[in-house]
């Protein structure tokens, strides 16, 4: 098998970005299962969990707009800086103002935070990698981002849910992912070029990778948000429901890079719904499998495996199809999608978990998986030219 080379100054660039990636992504897995073990613990309404899960998805929407001009204005290093800056600050506020209502609207400025860092740095890979080891690249950065998640978990056992320390840890995290980006230089946009759609029409430009992405928000959102609560009402301890994500993140990073693999391989349609096909399987056998760690573990090892592959296949077809503008333009796109996930699955989640407690979770995913198996292979089936099909 062959290997393409990555000059020297983008495999720096490269560096640079995972390690930012990682970084970050350590916070990202401790902040969202501890706001929501703590909220939790104070005899919140899961109703009122997941609708707080789902304030960063208002920052999504209102960073979205302005990502292309400041990636074009700042480049891409100067913006990610600025970008964790602004979020180790925001996050410190949230034991300082300890009020319910008030982690409410800085939920808002985290979703648009991490929207900013995600999109970019998704943006920047896409620009640099070549088409013929582009899934593999994918599938490194989705295994970074998924081990570090996993990881971020396992600080609410050590240090507990209460006071400063869990916010101290994140912050200390976020200031070391700045710090990889110093080592490697500015870097814009290859083509200034108007794009050829804008975020609106990208729902008609790529309607399977849309369903994709609305399927894999709901599992990283309303999946690490209510999962750990899941498993407390399910009558697992606080630190066995958490470590319940931390195993689904080692999925996603043992099975991250192969998944990305397959994706240069094979056709990287048909990875997104093989992906579907065995989300909506996990999710049915989810209930059985709580009744015994020995099936589940293996289980939502899986699963966070499989989910990993769906976004690592969505990248990559978007890096295949799209350069310089319209590349910013549909990761800018994912990022709303993600947000319209963030702001529908975390309360639609907690409602069904109300309603039907606690059996509404995986009831939630398996209606959402279906529908996007159903839709993806029927796009398939009827497309005339099967290699364009988005």
């Amino acid at each position: 098998m062959t290997h393409t080379r990555i000059p020297e100054n983008k495999n720096k660039a490269l560096f640079a970005i995972f390690a930012c990636v990682a970084m970050y992504g350590f916070t990202l897995g401790l902040g969202r299962p501890l706001l929501a073990l703590i909220l939790e613990s104070r005899d919140i309404d899961r109703s009122i969990i997941g609708l707080n899960a789902a304030m960063p998805a208002i920052g999504i929407f209102l960073s979205t707009p302005f990502i292309p001009m400041l990636v074009e204005k700042l480049g891409m290093r100067r913006f990610l800086v600025l970008v964790l800056m602004l979020d180790l600050v925001v996050l410190l506020q949230f034991p300082r103002f300890d009020h319910l209502y008030a982690w409410f609207f800085l939920g808002i400025f985290l979703g648009a935070m991490t929207n900013c860092l995600l999109v970019t740095s998704e943006t920047w890979i896409n620009e640099i990698v070549d088409d013929a080891n582009r899934g593999r690249l994918m599938g490194l950065y989705n295994a970074l981002l998924a081990a570090t998640m996993a990881m971020g978990p396992l600080v609410i056992p050590a240090v507990g849910i209460q006071g400063w320390a869990p916010f101290l840890v994140g912050a200390c995290f976020i200031a070391l992912a700045a710090l990889p980006l110093i080592w490697t230089g500015p870097h814009r946009l290859s083509t200034h070029d108007q794009p050829s759609f804008n975020i609106i029409s990208f729902l008609w430009v790529a309607p399977t990778l849309v369903a994709a992405v609305l399927l894999f928000s709901l599992k990283e959102t309303a999946g690490n948000a209510l999962l750990p609560v899941y498993g407390t009402r399910s009558g697992m301890s606080e630190a066995g429901a958490a470590i319940m994500l931390t195993v689904i993140g080692i999925g996603g990073v043992t099975l991250a890079y192969p998944m990305g693999w397959l994706a240069d391989r094979f056709n990287r349609y048909g990875l997104l719904v093989f992906c579907g096909v065995c989300g909506l399987a996990g999710a049915i056998l989810l209930p059985y499998a709580m009744e015994s760690r020995w099936l589940l573990y293996p289980l939502l090892f899986g699963w966070g495996g499989v989910f990993a592959g769906m976004y690592t296949a969505v990248l990559t077809i978007i890096g295949q199809h799209f350069r310089g503008r319209d590349l910013v333009t549909a990761n800018v796109s994912l990022g709303m999608l993600w947000g319209v996930g963030s702001l529908i699955w975390p309360p639609v989640t907690g409602v069904a978990m109300d309603i039907r407690d606690p059996g509404g979770f995986p009831l939630v995913f398996i209606a959402a998986a279906l529908v996007f198996v159903l839709f993806a292979s029927g796009r398939w089936l009827l497309s005339k030219d099967k290699s364009t099909v988005l």
